[in-house]
């Protein structure tokens, strides 16, 4: 390597500036990998289609248009402050750094617990496809789940293969995030297909407005059943909030992040009410799940195309469960190379590999944590994603609240009151979390482990909060946050320091 190559790949360690390699197919890919995930394919059959019917697809749809509207609010953020760190940063200049360290902490915990989660899954996956093969080594049962040394192994595996992935460079990230992503889309649309050639009775979706109460189907009201599942929106569309945590790495304009996201959700809102749509048509809905199967959606697609149906459903949830794990790992380690720059984490976690231009020790963080998780069992990784779904709520706010100040100020009439409804949307999903009965109430695990790591971050907090305040970000405007990382065609992504 020539000096003048080490020289400048010294320069990118110490000023932070990301390599620019994320194409528009890319960011579209990592949200909608983002989004669909492993409960995509099991949810109808345990949830959608028992509360509330084939009605869950209009839930579903309706979801994806709520959380469109919020993403109104990231894609004019983007363009305001094109800063890895998304709504840590939005936070930051809207709210002041208490507010910012609070989001950041909650968001941090919610993108790593969804890399092992995922990386679970793929256990799961071998247990309803080729059962047995990995469920060698018997260990010991934690919150009823059983934990395999052989499910360990897999899941370690790929852990430890998309982190190395992640810090070798976010263009091979982001080539095998969009393979995987048309891979998913592609899989399910043959899925699709291939259960409607087989002329399936639509009568089967009868009645549309019901729910699963007491071992029969009950009539339930059509608003009822839509808001039901409609609620469960931050939990289906969580995801789509990576986009801005690269902002810094768009070879594009960011004016069009906000397209890109509303693309990948609402193509993933047809692809969650796709598979409803299979669980609930191959057969009468109601006595099928009444029937109590292991798993809805892959014997539909098995009764009704066979081993063929049921291998490209695999597919979607393997390309799925794969390209969540690739998105949180981007996700998390550019929020904590963001908190880190702004002096609210540890500064090695601010710092980029010399060569491949990525935050690798927050990569290697996030590694090395998460291949403790698979040992402790799947279910308490669930315990602590429901809890995460309020710090992902909290970010929504934060987030569509500074949209509707900067609008405000700047006499965007429109913007404003769209970012405004986002702000009550997401507010309210913020509520969901603490009522008890509604789709989002959390478990008594996930309330423990929820006070647990805000007592965390209090602790943190009293330990940081000097440096943090006092830090690289004091006083500076975001434009001259950007002229600290600029790098040497003068652009951070789409930004260009001209403009």
């Amino acid at each position: 390597m020539s000096s003048n190559n080490i020289d400048k790949d010294h320069e990118v360690h110490m000023t932070g500036a990301f390599k620019k390699d994320l194409k528009k197919m890319d960011i579209w890919a990592l949200a909608l990998g983002a989004i669909i995930g492993w409960g995509c394919f099991v949810m109808p059959g345990t949830t959608f289609l028992p509360k509330a019917g084939p009605s869950a697809i209009i839930g579903l749809l309706l979801g994806g248009v709520v959380m469109s509207i919020i993403s109104v609010s990231y894609g004019y953020c983007i363009k305001k402050y094109p800063l890895s760190g998304g709504e840590f940063v939005y936070a930051d200049a809207s709210f002041g750094k208490v507010h910012a360290f609070a989001c950041g902490w909650m968001l941090v915990l919610g993108y790593w617990s969804l890399i092992p989660l995922n990386s679970t899954a793929i256990g799961l996956i071998t247990r309803y496809l080729i059962p047995g093969i990995f469920q060698f080594g018997p260990l010991w049962n934690i919150a009823g789940w059983q934990c395999y040394l052989g499910e360990i192994l897999l899941s370690s595996a790929f852990i430890v293969v998309l982190g190395i992935m992640n810090i070798r460079g976010v263009k091979s990230a982001g080539w095998f995030q969009t393979t995987v992503a048309v891979l998913l889309a592609g899989s399910v649309a043959f899925a699709l297909i291939g259960v409607l050639l087989t002329r399936p009775d639509f009568g089967n979706l009868q009645p549309m407005f019901a729910e699963i109460k007491d071992g029969a189907v009950s009539q339930k009201g059509a608003v009822a059943c839509i808001i039901a599942v409609a609620c469960y929106a931050p939990y289906c569309f969580v995801g789509f909030d990576c986009i801005p945590q690269a902002a810094e790495e768009y070879s594009f304009s960011h004016k069009a992040a906000i397209w890109l996201m509303i693309g990948a959700i609402m193509v993933g809102a047809c692809i969650y009410a796709a598979v409803v749509f299979i669980t609930a048509v191959v057969q009468p809905w109601g006595p099928m799940m009444l029937s109590n199967p292991d798993w809805a959606t892959g014997e539909m697609v098995r009764g009704s195309i066979g081993y063929i149906g049921l291998f490209f459903i695999g597919v979607a949830m393997l390309c799925a469960v794969l390209s969540g794990m690739n998105a949180f790992y981007l996700a998390a380690s550019r929020l904590m190379f963001s908190m880190s720059y702004a002096d609210a984490l540890p500064s090695f976690f601010g710092e980029l590999h010399p060569k491949y231009g990525t935050p690798d020790k927050a990569t290697y963080f996030l590694m090395f944590i998460s291949l403790v998780c698979p040992w402790l069992g799947r279910n308490v990784l669930v315990w602590i994603v429901d809890m995460t779904c309020v710090g992902a709520a909290c970010g929504f706010t934060y987030t569509c609240a500074t949209a509707t100040m900067m609008a405000k100020k700047e006499g965007l009439t429109g913007q404003m009151y769209i970012s405004a409804l986002g702000t009550v949307l997401s507010a309210f999903f913020i509520i969901l979390s603490f009522i008890p009965g509604s789709p989002g109430f959390l478990s008594v695990p996930s309330f423990i482990i929820l006070f647990i790591w805000i007592a965390l971050g209090i602790i943190f907090w009293m330990q940081t909060k000097d440096r943090f305040l006092h830090g690289r970000w004091e006083g500076m405007t975001v434009e001259e946050i950007l002229m600290t990382k600029m790098t040497e065609d003068g652009t951070i992504g789409g930004y260009n320091k001209n403009q």
